[in-house]
């Protein structure tokens, strides 16, 4: 697929989009996965960014389609995620 950390997508409804920081991707269960957060809160120390998170498909032209990611799926992509962050701090 082709969505990858660190790329910038732009989410919100036409005319106020907002660029948002892939910041995780994973596939599960043949679905694949990503969470982002405002690019500007990623900047910030003071604050946690507010992460957003979806699953996308991509057609044969490479068009990405976004969809929620449903709320039974949410503790198995956040348990993921969790592991992640934590194989970072283990390697700073």
């Amino acid at each position: 697929m082709a969505v990858e950390i660190g790329e910038e997508l732009l989410f919100g409804d036409e005319g106020s989009e907002e660029k948002y920081e892939v910041i995780y991707t994973c596939e599960l269960n043949d679905k694949h996965y990503l969470l982002a957060a405002l690019s500007e809160e990623l900047n910030r120390e003071e604050t946690e960014p507010e992460i957003i998170g979806f699953t996308y498909t991509e057609d044969e032209e490479g068009t990405l389609f976004y969809d929620e990611i449903d709320e039974n799926e949410w503790p198995e992509v956040e348990a993921k995620f969790n592991s992640y962050l934590e194989e970072l701090e283990q390697e700073e």
